[in-house]
């Protein structure tokens, strides 16, 4: 009897020193080395390429702008339409970074508010206001920015024609661009990689000396945080209010009928800080989840590609197609969701295990 006591007790004991050990082998491993390879990747290869490419585009719509008040013509306007779409497209996948300077200096709302209020732009363009740099500052949020330059560019239904301009529509126009180039150029300017006082700085030293973020598990929180509002956003605000309402007046880009593309934008940013991939391949998050697990790296991937298609499957205007299309709209915003749900449970809680 006492034998088989005896071996319970040692049964036991192994069993537990057992368990210890495979604690240990399970725990998370952190690799500082690659976290901060990561970090610097993002810093480098998505902030501050997409933001000065966002400058550049917005410096030339409004030089576009001057030439064709200068000399109208249908291949003037058409210049200026497509320039408005480029910078659009980068300022879209841009915004699976809205956190630093762009949020806290009050960017993303003073260039992308909607819907347009006809209104009290009809009322703008009826004044006598002399459309300043100053004046244009502090003009209510949805007067100013990239919608009322779609507006003014592609006319309320599109069809505008170069023609079809008043000198004062110029004005507002000129007014417009130069703001949005002026708000982009200090946004860029916080992310610049020779000042050592800019964002960029207090970012890319994470846990290596940084005031605002004292640890890389504090930068990665921030970029998988930003990632899921994005999806959060363009999912049950974007898409879901214009279709639950079948409110088309409530559709981001109208004019320009682009909104499916500025959705996908949206994810595809997503897609760009998660590869680590925007015009150059580097290091993304991809390379932390991959190290340790598998299978939620393709999970991910697999969620990414999903809600790209669901967008693609949308393939009437976006403010036709939320009545024209409700079971693709509808996929398509459980298809966005599906990737916030894995980003906030999965994703967040992954990068919080291996960094520090």
């Amino acid at each position: 009897m006492k034998k088989i006591i005896y071996s319970a007790i040692v049964i036991a004991t192994l069993s537990m020193f057992s368990a210890c050990d495979n604690s240990n082998e399970n725990a998370p491993l952190v690799d500082e080395t690659l976290n901060a390879e990561i970090i610097t990747s993002f810093s480098n290869n998505i902030a501050t390429a997409k933001y000065d490419e966002l400058q550049s585009k917005t410096s030339l719509l409004n030089d576009q702008v001057l030439a064709l008040e200068a000399s109208s013509s249908e291949s003037n306007l058409n210049a200026c339409r497509q320039t408005w779409r480029d910078a659009r497209k980068v300022w879209e996948q841009s915004e699976s970074i809205l956190f630093g300077p762009v949020s806290t200096e009050n960017i993303d709302p003073r260039i992308d508010t909607w819907p347009v209020n006809f209104t009290d732009l009809d009322a703008q363009l009826a004044s006598e206001h002399e459309f300043s740099e100053t004046y244009i500052d502090n003009l209510e949020d949805a007067l100013k920015g990239f919608h009322p330059v779609e507006y003014l560019l592609f006319g309320e239904n599109g069809e505008k024609k170069f023609s079809d301009f008043t000198p004062r529509q110029f004005e507002y126009l000129k007014g417009l661009t130069s703001n949005i180039k002026k708000l982009t150029t200090e946004l860029d300017k916080f992310w610049d990689t020779k000042d050592s006082d800019s964002y960029y700085h207090e970012f890319i030293t994470a846990g290596k000396g940084s005031t605002v973020y004292k640890t890389q598990r504090a930068a990665f929180e921030e970029m998988v945080n930003a990632m899921i509002g994005i999806c959060d956003e363009v999912a049950n605000g974007k898409i879901a209010e214009p279709f639950l309402q079948q409110d088309p007046s409530l559709e981001e880009s109208p004019f320009a009928q682009s909104s499916i593309t500025d959705f996908t934008n949206n994810v595809k940013g997503v897609q760009n800080v998660y590869l680590g991939n925007y015009g150059v391949d580097g290091k993304g998050l991809e390379d932390l989840v991959r190290q340790y697990n598998l299978q939620l790296d393709g999970q991910i991937k697999l969620k990414l590609s999903n809600a790209i298609t669901a967008l693609n499957n949308v393939t009437d205007p976006f403010g036709e197609a939320i009545t024209s299309q409700p079971i693709q709209v509808q996929n398509a915003i459980d298809a966005i969701n599906d990737l916030k749900t894995i980003l906030e449970d999965d994703l967040l809680v992954f990068v919080q295990q291996h960094s520090n």
